[in-house]
């Protein structure tokens, strides 16, 4: 009989204490956006501390707190993967969207800029003879020093002629070919302007050209 209890006491002495608190706490922690710092660790322990459990080598009071931590674990850790694709996906998306409205901003005031130097070879092309400009031709015009440069973009002149001239204007962001500035190119004619959009910041912007060119035409 002294021999049984003996037996069965040394079989208690020889069994660990097992990590069940340890596993728990990194499980429960793992849900406050450490998730797989902890996350990982808790799993890994949990599945292998419950493994000894089931053999007898860990004290079955364990079982409770380890099963509890690494299941916490395994769902702190796929919660947390997910908030930081969300957050990612977020921050790419703000950028994304930042930078396509300054592309848009930089090809309106382009568009505006190299609108006022059109109106202004305009004028020059309907100056009288005697003042030593146009006479109803665009050739002679210079763009003026304060337009040659703006806080749009840079403005020359591409081709003149008599009756029209070709103003370029390169911007300062980007376009949608990733690798050059966005740029414009405006035909003036003595009773039109037409912007083109060279490298749009968008693939497709010929409806919203074509509403510009009717608007300017309109208030002439």
């Amino acid at each position: 009989m002294e021999n049984q209890n003996e037996s069965v006491n040394n079989s208690v002495k020889s069994q660990e204490e097992g990590r069940g608190t340890l596993i728990l706490v990194f499980g429960i922690l793992s849900l406050f956006f450490i998730g797989p710092f902890l996350g990982i660790p808790a799993w890994i322990m949990g599945h292998k501390d419950s493994k000894k459990i089931k053999l007898g080598s860990i004290s079955s009071s364990a079982k409770t707190p380890t099963q509890i931590g690494m299941i916490l674990g395994i769902v702190g850790t796929f919660v947390s993967l997910f908030l930081w694709i969300v957050f990612i996906s977020g921050v790419f998306i703000g950028l994304s969207t930042f930078n396509e409205a300054a592309k848009k901003a930089n090809r309106d005031g382009l568009i505006a800029d190299a609108t006022s130097i059109s109106s202004i070879s305009q004028v020059y092309y309907r100056t009288s003879k005697e003042d030593n400009r146009g006479s109803n031709s665009f050739i002679g015009f210079e763009i003026p020093e304060r337009l040659k440069k703006t806080s749009n973009g840079t403005f020359s002149i591409e081709d003149v002629t008599d009756t029209s001239i070709s103003i370029i204007g390169i911007g300062k962001e980007v376009g949608n070919d990733s690798k050059k500035q966005v740029s414009v190119r405006i035909i003036v004619k003595p009773e039109s302007i037409e912007p083109n959009i060279i490298n749009s910041p968008y693939a497709k912007r010929k409806k919203g050209i074509k509403f510009l060119v009717t608007k300017i035409r309109g208030m002439r």
